[in-house]
């Protein structure tokens, strides 16, 4: 599970991370130049870093960007070590060895009268993109897609995705 930032915002503490939503907000308030998480990557602002990771898990955050820059009051130094921590959580992928396991037990060879499914290489280009690959196509909940950190939704795509695999072609004895 991807780390949660907590991040002091007025008076209160939020659990903070970037999510799916903070990508399409960020992208359409114009604070990002596109909605893919390279675009948090390459923000001008740590202050803009902070402030998407903080709307992303929180659905009920009613502030604005300029409500958020008037609430947030800190230090430099705090402000680098919560930018740091925002990246660091979204880079921090652990490798998914059920996702292995359930790959390790899926038969790859191909029967005579089997033809071989060639996938498409994927462009995805926007989060509605990631949306519909992963809620339309692979079924996941529309909450978790939007308000869960991209490492967490990112590992239960792949989990999903090789339990799929593995339960149309398991390996027989």
């Amino acid at each position: 599970m991807a780390k949660m930032v907590f991040i002091r915002i007025g008076e209160k503490l939020y659990p903070s991370a970037i999510t799916n939503y903070s990508l399409s907000v960020g992208h359409k308030l114009g604070l990002i130049d596109g909605s893919n998480l390279k675009d948090v990557l390459e923000a001008d602002s740590a202050l803009t870093v902070v402030y998407l990771a903080a709307i992303g898990p929180n659905k009920n955050i009613d502030f604005s960007f300029d409500e958020f820059l008037f609430l947030y009051k800190t230090d430099q130094e705090e402000l680098e070590q919560n930018y740091t921590a925002i990246i660091d959580a979204c880079l921090d992928v652990v490798p998914n060895k059920f996702a292995e396991g359930l790959k390790k037990s899926t038969n790859t060879n191909v029967g005579k009268d089997q033809k071989k499914i060639k996938y498409p290489r994927l462009e995805i280009e926007c989060v509605e993109d990631r949306y519909v690959l992963y809620c339309l196509a692979s079924g996941i909940d529309s909450d978790t897609f939007w308000h869960h950190p991209i490492p967490d939704l990112e590992r239960i795509y792949e989990s999903r995705q090789a339990y799929k695999a593995w339960d149309n072609n398991p390996k027989t004895y």
